[in-house]
């Protein structure tokens, strides 16, 4: 496991807010009047906390006789988490679930504990229905982000100590399951043909193998100045399911600013735990990054415009890449290069961008061009935003060792 994916590993306990900071049940499931008095009470016992073995014995006494009362359960749920029991938790919330399979609240934490036991692909699968539910949550994408990353990784290095121990039949199994979080990579049905051409199943092999050609041409654009590398298994486990988000930005003519946010937030998911300041966005709505936009809007590392629009279809310049990829490496602790200044020809040393730009070309995540210029209003290139992302990870890795 690499150090980022340890790093998310590590940011999985699960951390529960005061009692007050806890969401009522009842915004999720209707109190009958004949319950509200009595519930209300449970609930404020809940929020005071002095004797909760008194209070889940009254759930349990109004569960016998209202088993279908959700609220209940979910209240039962968060006095299990105060208390440590997870596993009761998790039965609470299951209930819950039994009874109201809306219920966000349950979904919500069934997610998380999941996810805090290394359960990644359940956990990627309940955050992935939560963002169906209309729960306002800004870091759920990225939540199911870190689940479907680790969870890839694990099926995965499973997958390949099966293989390497013969036991083919439960790599297969590891492989399909990596297939539903990713069906449209070919790498994954080449690897799963192999898999069954060992256990001499030759027909379901070739069509594994069909499969894999079939998709091939869909990742490759022949006009394409800067070639395009297949996935390796980190860009299977950090993009999932969005696979193809991936290859459009990775084969795209020229970056926009909204597929900027994506990558940034899917190489460097850590960014999401950095404290952020609220600002006014106005034209993110409809944008497939709408949170991604938020995020690195909020930390500071992409500015809006002076009338608080975005533009997200906009292609970025090689000048806001570069600011935005200089505030980025000081954020996560790589400090400007102690090596000579890079002097663009177009660029004064006076110039206020002058610093990132430095920055950015010593670390080689930009270049200047043939003529010596930096052309900060010029395009970037997919494959360029690609390329300095996995350059600016691959530097914090090994900053990190």
């Amino acid at each position: 496991m690499n150090l980022l994916l340890l790093a998310l590993v590590l940011q999985s306990s699960l951390v529960l807010p005061p009692r007050t900071g806890m969401e009522n049940p009842a915004a999720v499931s209707p109190i009958p009047r004949k319950l509200q008095k009595n519930y209300d009470k449970l609930w404020k016992r809940f929020i005071g906390g002095k004797d909760d073995a008194k209070l889940r014995k009254d759930l349990d006494s109004l569960l016998r006789k209202e088993k279908t009362f959700d609220p209940a359960w979910v209240m039962d749920g968060y006095v299990a988490l105060y208390k440590g029991d997870n596993a009761a938790a998790r039965a609470r919330f299951s209930d819950a679930l039994k009874v109201n399979p809306n219920n966000r609240i349950a979904v919500y934490y069934l997610a998380e504990l999941d996810f805090a036991r290394g359960e990644y692909t359940q956990a990627a699968t309940l955050y992935g229905q939560l963002l169906s539910m209309p729960v306002s949550l800004p870091d759920l994408d990225t939540k199911r982000q870190r689940a479907t990353l680790l969870a890839m990784d694990s099926l995965l290095n499973g997958a390949a100590t099966a293989e390497r121990d013969n036991r083919f039949s439960e790599a297969e199994d590891r492989y399909r399951q990596a297939l539903k979080i990713a069906p449209n990579e070919p790498a994954l049905h080449t690897r799963l043909a192999d898999i069954l051409l060992k256990q001499n199943r030759t027909e379901e092999a070739e069509a594994e193998r069909k499969a894999a050609e079939a998709l091939v041409p869909a990742l490759v654009k022949p006009t394409e100045a800067e070639s395009t590398k297949a996935d390796d298994l980190e860009d299977l486990g950090r993009w999932g399911g969005d696979i193809d988000v991936f290859h459009r930005i990775r084969d795209a003519e020229a970056a926009t600013r909204e597929e900027v946010a994506l990558l940034i937030v899917r190489y460097f998911p850590q960014v999401t735990e950095f404290r952020q300041t609220p600002r006014i966005v106005t034209d993110i709505d409809n944008s497939l990054a709408k949170s991604e936009i938020q995020m690195v809007v909020g930390v500071g590392l992409m500015d809006p415009l002076p009338n608080h629009a975005f533009e997200p279809t906009a292609p970025v310049t090689r000048g806001d890449l570069a600011r935005t990829l200089a505030r980025l490496s000081r954020m996560i602790g790589i400090s400007d290069s102690p090596s000579l200044p890079v002097s663009p020809s177009d660029l004064a040393p006076t110039n206020a961008m002058s610093p990132d730009i430095q920055l950015v070309l010593a670390s080689g995540l930009l270049t200047v061009g043939d003529s010596g210029s930096f052309d900060v209003s010029g395009r970037v290139s997919g494959p360029q935003a690609v390329r300095a992302a996995e350059r600016l990870l691959r530097t914090f890795q090994q900053v990190q060792r």
